[in-house]
């Protein structure tokens, strides 16, 4: 359990049960032609009528449907979500299936720190790796999180009433959508007053999973649904993100499978490479990952405003953009109660803009009570729910201390660009979006006061 978000681990809640007897899954039942007795064989298993019944199973997709506990069961995510399921997939499919794999710049960050080298290093040496072991095609999460930034933008706009898109206008505050785990608990705790402030913008992980089957489709000549897409990300919570039914396509997922950072690293340790070449991995050429919008390379950069992605800052410098604001854009985040909670404002074309950063889960309870009483001046905060954000994920590879975390933080600003890319052409923004909606809650008889 301790590898989920801080937000999915509710201090005063009992909120995290195992698939046994508390968990509950309506399934339908056809009434017998006449009254049947139930029994329990020797060998454990129940009978109707001398009938063995047939064992119902919980999957990942059940959990998320249900308001029964805050997060769904880890027993479940390690079976379905696993380095095993990667293993069997490779064994199962077919010659002609296609495998990639998109890693985001947090992971890559974690795995520089743990083997004591550059980002740029970690990045040829991972994506050397990742191609030795059967990827053809090595993407960044980088490319999704641009996408991600630029729509956001527009998204924002409209919610303030300055512009007018194909985009739905979020009530402000509008609050970021791209942490699993802070969606999952306000889709299960927190209602519909709160998910209509909730960006409809995919998060970047989602962004990708729309494009790459396509993309990698078209160029090798096969069918999408034979290309096997696998996530590498910091967090745990992106396995849930991905076993959204929203993101499923004709019932076959646009991502088949998230590792977590240390997950990866520990595959890529089993499998005998370990570190002992990376102090010599190096590159001529700054495109090491394959490009999802372009027949070129994506190069090696994080993106600045935060290990987070720079979602609030960077969401900013595009609006200005917008506004044809030709000025530098003066942004400060001062720190308020704690480091995990800052704002920011700043002017652009004569109308002030305030954003914040909102990381763990004291301080998404802080914006959600100023969000009830009508009391939060944001228009835009960044959630997340890990304190210190996502490069402090519960998927990361351990660090030791404050220092050690303040080194990794150091690891990815040295390759940090805050140049904006040129707008992506989005010819479809339809595919961009997804929705969220609260999850009825579910009356257990095992929850009765007797």
């Amino acid at each position: 359990m301790e590898s989920f978000s801080g937000a999915l681990r509710l201090t005063d809640l009992n909120d995290f049960i195992g698939p046994s007897q508390e968990c509950i899954k309506p399934v339908p039942v056809k009434k017998a032609s006449k009254r049947g007795v139930i029994r329990l064989d020797d060998d454990g298993v129940l009978t109707q009528n001398s009938v063995p019944l047939q064992k119902q199973t919980i999957s990942l997709t059940d959990c998320l449907a249900c308001s029964g506990c805050v997060t769904s069961a880890e027993t479940i995510l390690i079976e379905s979500q696993s380095v095993e399921t990667l293993q069997r997939a490779r064994t199962e499919t077919h010659s002609s299936h296609v495998f990639v794999v998109t890693v985001s710049p947090q992971s890559i960050t974690s795995v520089a720190h743990k083997l004591g080298v550059d980002y740029r290093t970690a990045c040829c040496t991972l994506t050397k790796y990742l191609r030795a072991d059967g990827f053809q095609f090595v993407f960044s999460s980088v490319e999704g999180s641009e996408l991600c930034h630029q729509l956001s933008a527009d998204e924002l706009l409209n919610s303030c009433n300055m512009r007018s898109s194909e985009l739905p206008a979020v009530k402000k505050p509008v609050l970021a959508s791209a942490c699993p785990g802070w969606i999952c608990y306000a889709e299960k705790t927190q209602g519909s007053n709160v998910l209509e402030h909730v960006s409809r913008i995919r998060s970047p992980q989602s962004i990708m999973g729309a494009l790459v089957k396509k993309t990698v489709s078209e160029r090798e000549g096969v069918n999408w649904k034979d290309v096997y897409h696998v996530s590498i990300m910091p967090c745990f919570d992106k396995k849930l993100e991905a076993s959204r039914p929203d993101f499923l396509s004709d019932e076959t997922p646009e991502i088949d499978l998230v590792l977590s950072t240390n997950e990866a690293f520990d595959l890529w340790c089993s499998s005998g490479t370990g570190s002992s070449d990376t102090h010599s991995e190096s590159s001529t050429s700054d495109l090491v990952f394959d490009s999802v919008m372009s027949e070129g390379g994506f190069p090696v950069q994080t993106l600045s405003g935060g290990g987070s992605g720079g979602f609030a800052e960077r969401i900013l410098h595009h609006v200005a953009r917008r506004l044809n604001h030709t000025e530098t854009l003066n942004l400060t985040f001062t720190p308020l109660r704690n480091k995990d909670l800052l704002e920011a404002k700043t002017s652009i074309s004569g109308t002030e803009f305030r954003v914040a950063k909102a990381y763990g889960f004291r301080n998404i309870q802080n914006i959600m009570q100023k969000i009830r009483h009508g009391r939060c001046r944001y228009d835009y905060v960044e959630i997340m729910a890990c304190p210190g954000g996502c490069l402090n994920g519960g998927g990361q590879i351990k660090v030791e201390d404050n220092t050690d975390f303040d080194s990794v933080t150091h690891v990815y600003d040295s390759v940090s660009s805050n140049v904006l890319s040129s707008d992506h052409e989005v010819s479809d923004t339809q595919l961009f979006l997804t929705s969220y909606r609260a999850v009825e809650k579910v009356a257990s008889a095992l929850g009765s006061q007797w």
